[in-house]
């Protein structure tokens, strides 16, 4: 029962991702900058995550040395920095199809990363590691099928009937301006920083094993990059708050989509793994397949049933992959981690190199 409750954590983030990623477009269409957004975002998941930090791990929290501050705050340059300005940057200026198509890509690159620094348990040959790999690309092929293939329609929902309202918050899905060269390299570089972030934080927490802790920290000291950005691109204007539609978004987006999302995926990266808590983002194509027609005047097709089948046939068979590391290990996700960085060097040297190679949303 307890193996359960990451999968059900991560299944969670990616309903609350679905609902930032459908408002977070409704504020775009009225005026919201994605870089004010960033940072808001970030002082909300701050004063939001303080508390419970400062009370829930005030026995267990080690000391903040300059080492472990200088781990967190590459943390907060990969994964709120670069990853969330140029994921929403890419949002702003491309379409949701392209930028949900090419995020799905996460799980792959992130699966390389990780059996390039060591950090999982890979071996083809065995049944366990071909089922990493099949479910991994299967995944990924399965996002790609919604995305991008439709076929014919499935008019199950036809007869369900959509109020104004929903409808304009659907139809505000076009970007107020494109840039289809800006864009595309945005969101890759979005990709390439999210999947590091995953991978650095299992060496992040052989100096700081506090989780709340180290989101906490990691949201605080993003706020200052992510501020210079949004000052250099933005006018001042764009940072004025009204009781509207942008604040909904800042709120939403800082509690539930930075930090719950951020400590769950520290926690079960700190447990499972990069692979795991990476395997989950086809997850939010998924949710946002089944969820559109209920919601909105949009038909589901052939080749989303086919993609979602292929999804759950993915994540299954890297759950099942990791479940039987656990089993044969002998042991949890931190022990594997620390084994490996352990071998042959002391932690100082690996902490060094990790910092001096940090990879790079």
């Amino acid at each position: 029962m307890e193996d359960l409750i990451p999968v059900v954590a991560q299944v969670m983030v990616q309903f609350f991702l679905t609902g930032m990623y459908l408002m977070t477009k409704v504020a775009y269409a009225e005026g919201m900058s994605p870089y004010v957004f960033v940072t808001y975002r970030s002082i909300t998941a701050t004063l939001f995550l303080a508390p419970f930090a400062c009370f829930l791990e005030s026995d267990k929290r080690p000391p903040l040395n300059l080492k472990a501050a200088t781990g967190i705050f590459l943390l907060s340059i990969l994964g709120i920095a670069i990853n969330q300005n140029c994921y929403f940057g890419a949002l702003y200026y491309t379409s949701s199809t392209f930028v949900s198509t090419i995020a799905n890509l996460i799980p792959a690159i992130t699966f390389v990363m990780a059996l390039i620094l060591r950090l999982e348990r890979f071996d083809i040959k065995t049944i366990k590691g071909k089922a990493k790999v099949l479910g991994t690309v299967t995944c990924v092929a399965g996002a790609m099928i919604m995305t991008l293939a439709k076929g014919p329609a499935i008019k199950i929902f036809h007869h369900l009937k959509t109020n104004n309202s929903v409808l304009l918050l659907f139809g505000a899905s076009k970007s107020p301006e494109s840039n289809w060269v800006l864009g595309p390299i945005l969101i890759f570089g979005s990709v390439l920083a999210w999947s590091a972030w995953i991978n650095y934080q299992a060496w992040a927490f052989r100096s700081y094993p506090a989780p709340l802790s180290l989101t906490a920290l990691m949201c605080f000291m993003g706020i200052f990059p992510t501020a210079v950005i949004a000052l250099l691109l933005d006018d001042v204007t764009a940072w004025r708050l009204n009781f509207d539609i942008k604040l909904v978004c800042y709120i939403y987006s800082g509690v539930l989509c930075t930090a719950f999302q951020f400590f769950i995926q520290s926690w079960c990266i700190k447990r499972k793994g990069p692979i795991f808590a990476s395997s989950f983002f086809p997850v939010c194509t998924v949710i946002v397949a089944i969820l559109e027609p209920l919601f909105f005047p949009v038909d589901i097709y052939i080749a989303s049933v086919i993609g979602i089948a292929l999804v759950i046939a993915g994540l299954y068979c890297v759950l099942w992959g990791k479940a039987m590391d656990v089993k044969i290990g002998g042991g949890g996700r931190e022990d594997q981690v620390g084994t490996r960085l352990s071998q042959g060097q002391d932690e100082e040297a690996c902490l060094s190199v990790s910092l001096k190679e940090p990879l790079l949303k």
